[in-house]
C-alpha cells in the first residue's frame, strides 16, 4: 500500500500542478473539450459533435469522462484535462502491479517512476485527449491477462475482454486488435497457441460485445451508419494506408520518437532490450511458476516465470512498434501504449544490474551517463532554439542543468562502485526535469491566440446574442472559448455579408487577409483584438460590427 501511495503521490505531483493554467492546445484538445461540452448541452450520451456537426474521429468514452468532470467541476481547461490526469496516475499503479507480479517489488517501483517521469507521459497525462485513457485500459488489459494466465490458468478471458471493450470505446479497433496480436504472438512464442482454443473465448467475445457493442450500435442507428462508415473507413483504414493531415514519416520515425520522449530513461533502452531478449531466450527448464510469489502458484510450467515475462514485454513492445511503423500516418502519441513495456524492461535491467545479477560491458553504464549528459545539452539547446518562436522560453534552458548534474552524480557514484546511487541519480534527474519543465508552459501559452482573442474581443460573452465566423484561419478551441458555433466562411464576399448583418458578429481572420479586405467591407466595423498565433505563424485579428 505504501508503494502505491508513493507512486500515486509522485504521478499526481508531476501531473496535476498547473493542469488548467494553459489554454487548450489545438487541434485535438480544442476538439475533444468542445465535443464533450456539446454532448452535455444536448444531453446526449450517444452522438458526438464538434462545432455542432457530427464528429467521427474518435469513439465516445473520453467525452463521457469529460462530461462527468464538467458536471462536477464546471467547464474549464482543468476539468477537460482531469480525466487524462486521473487515467495517467492510475496507469502508473497498474504498471507497478504488473511489474511487481513479473519481477518483484523493486522492479515495480522503478517501472512506475520511469513511466511517470517520461516526457511523453507528462505531456499526454496533461492533455484533453484519449491517449492517457487508452494507456490505462491497455495496462488494465495486460495486467488482467498476466494475472489470469499464469500456470495454465484460464481466468484471464473475461476481464481481459472487458478491458479491451473499454479500450475500443476509447480509441477504436486498436484497443482489441493489438492486444489480441500481442497475446497470440506470446502464446506462439511459448508454443501454446492451443490455449486460444478455449470455450471461454465465446464468453469473452460476449463480454466484449456487451461492453463496447451497445454504444457502437446506438451511434450507427442514430446517424444511419454515417458515423461508423466514416470512423472505420476514414479514421482507421485510410489513416493506416495513407498519410493524413501531412503526418507522414520514415520507418525509423517511432524509434526516434521514443528516444526523445522516453528520455532520459531511453539511454538505458539498448541494454534493457538486449538483456530482455537474452532473458526471453533462456533455455526452458522445468520449474514452478511463481516461485518468488507463492500466492500465484497453480501448476508446474515448463517455461520459467522470468522468461515468460520477458517474452511478453517484448511481444507487447514489438507488436505496437511494428504496427504503427507500417501505418502511413504517423504521430508520436500513437505508440504511447508501448511505454509501460519499455518502463518495465528498463526497470528490470537496472534492478538486476544494481543487484549484480547481470554483467554488462564496462563501457555501458559510462555511456548511459554520457547519454544523460547529452539529454541535458539537448534540452538546453532545444529551448534556446525554441526562443525564436516562443520568446522567453530560452530562459528555461537552465533546465538542461538537471540532467547534466544527474549525469555528473551518475559518473561519480559509478566510479565509487555505488550502483544504487547511479540508478537513484538517473531517476532523480528524470523526475526533477519533468517536474520543473511544467514551469515553462505559461511562456509557451503566450503565443497561442484563441483564448486571448476571445477574451479581448468579447466574442465569448454569454450574456449577448452574437454570431462568430472565421475566414482563412480556424482553430477548434475558438469554438470552446466562444461557446458558440463558428461559421467557416469560404470567401471575402461571404465575410462582407457576415459583417453587414445587423446582429453583432465577430470575424476571426489573419491580419494580412483583413488588410486586403477591409476597404471592400461596407458598414461600420472595427478590430476588437489582435494576437500572434504560432501554429499558423501569423497575426490574427477579430473584426466586429458591434459598437
Amino acid at each position: 500500500m505504501r508503494d502505491r501511495a508513493a507512486l500515486l503521490a509522485l504521478s499526481a505531483a508531476l501531473t496535476l500542478p498547473g493542469l488548467g493554467a494553459a489554454s487548450l492546445w489545438d487541434v485535438d484538445e480544442g476538439v475533444n473539450a468542445q465535443a464533450a461540452r456539446e454532448m452535455r448541452e444536448a444531453d446526449s450520451w450517444v452522438v458526438p459533435t464538434f462545432n455542432y456537426e457530427l464528429r467521427t474521429a474518435k469513439p465516445v468514452l473520453l467525452y463521457w469522462l469529460q462530461r462527468a468532470s464538467y458536471a462536477a467541476l464546471g467547464v474549464s481547461e482543468w476539468s477537460a484535462r482531469l480525466p487524462s490526469a486521473a487515467a495517467g496516475c492510475l496507469a502508473v499503479l497498474l504498471v507497478y502491479g504488473l511489474a511487481r507480479r513479473m519481477f518483484g517489488r523493486a522492479t515495480g517501483l522503478l517501472a512506475g517512476v520511469a513511466l511517470a517521469s517520461a516526457p511523453q507521459f507528462a505531456v499526454l497525462a496533461r492533455a484533453a485527449t484519449p491517449d492517457a485513457t487508452l494507456l490505462f485500459f491497455t495496462a488494465l488489459t495486460y495486467l488482467a491477462f498476466w494475472a489470469g494466465h499464469r500456470g495454465g490458468g484460464r481466468g484471464w478471458w473475461l476481464p481481459t475482454a472487458a478491458a479491451c471493450g473499454l479500450a475500443v470505446l476509447t480509441k477504436g479497433p486498436v484497443g482489441v486488435a493489438l492486444p489480441g496480436a500481442v497475446i497470440a504472438l506470446y502464446f506462439a512464442w511459448n508454443r501454446e497457441l492451443g490455449r486460444l482454443l478455449d470455450r471461454r473465448a465465446a464468453a469473452a467475445g460476449l463480454v466484449f460485445l456487451l461492453v463496447a457493442g451497445p454504444w457502437y450500435a446506438l451511434v450507427a442507428v442514430e446517424t444511419r451508419g454515417e458515423w461508423v462508415r466514416a470512423f472505420v473507413g476514414t479514421e482507421n483504414l485510410n489513416r493506416f494506408l495513407s498519410p493524413m493531415e501531412g503526418h507522414r514519416g520514415p520507418v525509423w520515425f517511432y524509434p526516434a520518437a521514443v528516444l526523445g520522449m522516453f528520455a532520459p530513461w531511453s539511454v538505458f533502452l539498448v541494454p534493457a532490450v538486449w538483456y530482455g531478449v537474452k532473458g526471453a531466450r533462456r533455455a526452458p527448464a522445468p520449474s514452478v511458476l511463481g516461485t518468488q510469489h507463492p500466492s500465484h502458484i497453480t501448476q508446474p510450467d515448463p517455461v520459467p516465470a522470468d522468461v515468460r515475462a520477458h517474452r511478453f514485454l517484448l511481444c507487447w513492445a514489438g507488436v505496437y512498434l511494428a504496427f504503427f511503423s507500417a501505418a502511413a500516418t504517423k504521430l508520436p502519441n500513437y505508440v504511447f501504449p508501448l511505454y509501460p513495456a519499455l518502463a518495465v524492461l528498463t526497470a528490470r535491467f537496472l534492478v538486476r544490474w544494481r543487484e549484480g545479477a547481470v554483467a554488462v560491458p564496462r563501457w555501458v553504464m559510462p555511456a548511459a551517463a554520457a547519454g544523460v549528459l547529452l539529454v541535458g545539452v539537448g534540452v538546453a539547446g532545444g529551448l534556446l532554439y525554441a526562443d525564436r518562436v516562443f520568446p522567453g522560453v530560452g530562459a528555461f534552458a537552465l533546465l538542461g542543468l538537471v540532467p547534466v548534474l544527474g549525469a555528473g552524480v551518475m559518473a561519480w557514484r559509478l566510479r565509487r562502485g555505488d550502483r544504487g546511487g547511479v540508478v537513484a541519480a538517473a531517476a532523480a534527474a528524470a523526475v526533477l526535469l519533468v517536474g520543473a519543465a511544467a514551469a515553462a508552459v505559461p511562456v509557451l501559452d503566450r503565443q497561442k491566440a484563441p483564448r486571448d482573442l476571445v477574451r479581448e474581443s468579447g466574442a465569448g460573452d454569454p450574456g449577448r446574442d452574437v454570431r462568430v465566423a472565421a475566414l482563412g484561419w480556424f482553430q477548434p478551441s475558438v469554438v470552446f472559448y466562444t461557446g458558440r458555433e463558428v461559421e467557416r466562411l469560404p470567401t471575402a464576399e461571404a465575410a462582407a455579408r457576415f459583417l453587414a448583418v445587423p446582429t453583432p458578429g465577430y470575424l476571426f481572420v489573419p491580419a494580412a487577409v483583413w488588410e486586403r479586405l477591409a476597404a471592400a467591407v461596407p458598414g461600420p466595423h472595427r478590430v476588437a483584438a489582435r494576437h500572434f498565433d504560432f501554429l499558423k505563424n501569423c497575426d490574427v485579428v477579430v473584426v466586429t460590427n458591434a459598437p
